[in-house]
């Protein structure tokens, strides 16, 4: 009777969604040990800095300016002119701007995660045209009454300086300055500042700049351009970064050994003049909103491919539940949905051995015994409830062809869903084919006329 097939059917369906409650508990269960990661990472970006943001190095002119305010007084009436003295930046950006990094990385351990952080030996070079250093001084005694300029200085910002590894020394022109701490930028105050000799509106051969930087941070590192013209470079042996910002690089060279980036920017590709115009004015927040860089990730970490294999855990059971079903029909065997049940929660805890093992060994070895022990559990179980070997190591192979195919799958970077997508579409065709000669309508009169399995103590004889 089809009522029957219908019955079996919907215990089945039952069954399978059931089986979400645990699936859904492991994936939670990823879900936090995932969180402890990101915890892990801020614990050691406490102590070892975390990602850096550096600025290109430009010239700031300190002046001062009068400005003439009329006081009137209350009782008398009579008007007295003050003058009051203003103190103001002018920003100078380099005509052309270098900044060269190579890039060393190194693992930090924080219990069982492993925290990728790196050093960054950064080398920046800058010009300076005399035209651009004649018109901002002039600028500055143009202003009404004329301006006091004070000591020039140079400066360059880093988000964090806890990663400056080593005191850096200014080569300018034929001089050798010193650095001191702090950018003495009003918005932005961690960094570095030199102090310049005295600027000669006159000088009519280009002024150039270098200074050497070793610095340290984690995952990502990034640049702002202040410069007409921007060149940085980044290499690093990191197998997998991500360009992240901004700009994304002209060039750049991603293999096993690393990767190799260039951007090249203009003043009219950024707008950097009317950026730093508006840093003048104490505010920043565009000019620093333009940085771009690299971030070095993990292509596919380990709770991103346990996540994504929890995402097929369903479509599993109810391939599984669908392999069971048709060895049920054709092999006339009766099998209980508690059985269902427990191949189903066999399956389930394969993604719980899954997700504790590769936090302790690499993902693939884990993969590998969270496979083994699954597909040998159920072959020991199957043996009895198909009636025999053959029947149990057919469906513990064609298992692990499909967590074979599986981590394929959660292992790409760039094709797990198109190869996903296949996946169940090959699965969906492969039990088409297999059942396009059944009766359904035979099939519900031979479940009614089953009969319920005795339990017996022999199992000698059911191979």
């Amino acid at each position: 009777m089809q009522k029957n097939l219908s019955i079996k059917i919907a215990i089945i369906g039952l069954v399978s969604l059931l089986l979400l409650i645990p699936l859904n508990m492991i994936s939670g269960k990823i879900f936090e040990r995932s969180q402890f990661l990101i915890e892990a990472k801020e614990s050691v970006s406490q102590s070892w800095t975390g990602n850096q943001t550096v600025m290109g190095a430009f010239i700031v002119l300190p002046y001062e300016v009068n400005h003439e305010v009329t006081v009137v007084d209350k009782i008398t009436r009579e008007k007295t002119l003050h003058t009051n003295k203003i103190s103001k930046h002018k920003f100078i950006i380099p005509d052309k701007i270098k900044i060269m990094s190579n890039i060393s990385n190194d693992i930090r351990l924080k219990g069982i995660y492993k925290i990728p952080v790196y050093t960054a030996n950064l080398s920046i070079e800058g010009t300076i045209h005399p035209e651009t250093l004649k018109t901002a001084i002039q600028d500055i005694e143009n202003i009404n009454n004329g301006g006091t300029i004070g000591t020039p200085f140079l400066t360059t910002t880093v988000s964090d300086p806890r990663g400056i590894n080593s005191i850096p020394t200014l080569n300018w022109r034929d001089q050798t300055l010193a650095f001191q701490p702090g950018s003495k930028l009003i918005t932005h105050n961690n960094g570095l500042h030199a102090y310049l000799p005295k600027l000669n509106k006159n000088n009519t051969e280009p002024t150039t700049f270098s200074f050497q930087l070793e610095l340290r941070g984690m995952e990502e590192i990034s640049f702002i351009p202040v410069g007409k013209e921007a060149e940085i470079s980044a290499i690093s042996s990191w197998e997998h970064p991500q360009f992240t910002g901004s700009f994304l690089p002209v060039t750049r060279t991603v293999n096993n050994d690393g990767y190799q980036a260039t951007w090249k920017i203009t003043s009219f590709a950024n707008n950097i003049a009317e950026k730093v115009t508006q840093c003048e004015n104490t505010s920043c927040k565009a000019l620093f909103n333009s940085h771009f860089g690299v971030k070095h990730i993990e292509a596919v970490d380990v709770y991103l491919q346990s996540e994504r294999s929890v995402k097929y855990g369903m479509l599993f059971i109810g391939l599984s539940f669908i392999t069971f079903f048709i060895f049920e029909i054709m092999m006339k065997l009766p099998i209980h949905p508690i059985q269902y049940a427990l191949v189903g929660f066999a399956m389930a805890v394969f993604y719980l051995l899954l997700i504790s093992l590769s936090e302790q060994i690499s993902f693939l070895f884990a993969y590998v015994i969270a496979s083994i022990c699954c597909t040998g559990l159920l072959l020991s179980y199957l043996r009895y409830v198909l009636a025999g070997y053959k029947q149990s190591l057919i469906f513990t192979s064609i298992l692990l062809i499909l967590y074979a195919t599986l981590y394929v799958i959660i292992s790409a970077e760039d094709l797990a869903l198109v190869m996903g997508a296949f996946l169940t579409f090959t699965a969906l065709a492969i039990v088409m084919f297999a059942t396009r000669n059944i009766d359904w309508y035979s099939v519900g009169e031979q479940l009614s006329e089953k009969k319920e399995p005795i339990l017996t103590t022999d199992t000698g004889n059911q191979e």
